[in-house]
């Protein structure tokens, strides 16, 4: 076994999105905790940190997207990681007026948690719609169930956790190789943020999807994860040559 592989979801996403993925890794051990079952904002990463330490015994490679991406940069700094991959992600989600190229603003992640309450559906509706440009809206699966796999209770403390999370203050603690996919088109995370966040990690490598937007394991799976698989090779002979001195 060449490497354990822990994926890391996004938000009120079903782990069916890695399927396609993982099969083109199949000298790797997956791991796909199951973060719908976390119902406070502290609880996303207790459930990303065991599942890391569960795989011990082999190099890590943390693939996280949007929410899971700042669950694997946490991992990464507390060192549980041998290499990192950042899918459409960023180190801080809520930002001040003047950072708007960067992020949300903290009350229209407060609206859209309010609108969960009221109207789940349409708010699951327009955050899948969000995900992809209108080009990739003709490729994509028309399934919102495959955004939309959460209970109530798993989408509101993850959008606490995204309020709050600021893992700016972390990132030079990353010293794992680290790679940043994004798309220049993202309408959730911008790509100025995915910038941000290759600029702020000392070992990290920015590989933009040209035109991409936010569902970059969903459309463009082949691209990302041919990425991934540099990144897996450089990630374990970088961990051997450690354990050899």
């Amino acid at each position: 076994m060449k490497a354990a592989m822990l994926w890391l979801n996004g938000w009120g996403m079903s782990d069916e999105v890695w399927c396609s993925m993982q099969s083109q890794f199949p000298e790797c051990a997956h791991t796909v905790p199951d973060l719908s079952v976390a119902d406070q904002p502290e609880a996303f990463y207790e459930i990303a940190r065991q599942a890391a330490l569960s795989t011990a015994s082999l190099p890590l490679i943390a693939v996280g997207w949007s929410l899971g991406g700042m669950l694997a940069q946490r991992l990464a700094a507390e060192g549980l990681a041998a290499g990192l991959v950042l899918i459409g992600t960023m180190a801080r989600f809520v930002r001040p007026r003047e950072e708007r190229r960067l992020g949300w603003l903290d009350a229209q992640v407060r609206r859209m948690e309010r609108a969960l309450y009221a109207d789940r559906t349409g708010v699951m509706r327009t955050f899948w719609q969000s995900m992809f440009t209108a080009e990739e809206r003709q490729q994509a699966d028309s399934s919102v169930s495959v955004c939309d796999a959460w209970p109530l209770s798993a989408l509101a403390a993850g959008l606490s956790y995204m309020r709050e999370e600021d893992l700016r203050p972390h990132l030079g603690s990353i010293t794992c190789p680290t790679l940043v996919i994004h798309g220049t088109a993202d309408g959730i995370c911008p790509f100025s943020a995915g910038e941000e966040l290759a600029a702020s990690i000392p070992a990290a490598r920015l590989e933009a999807i040209v035109g991409g937007g936010h569902a970059l394991p969903l459309v463009h799976c082949n691209a990302v994860a041919d990425a991934i698989k540099r990144m897996v090779e450089h990630s374990v002979e970088s961990s051997s040559q450690q354990t050899v001195q």
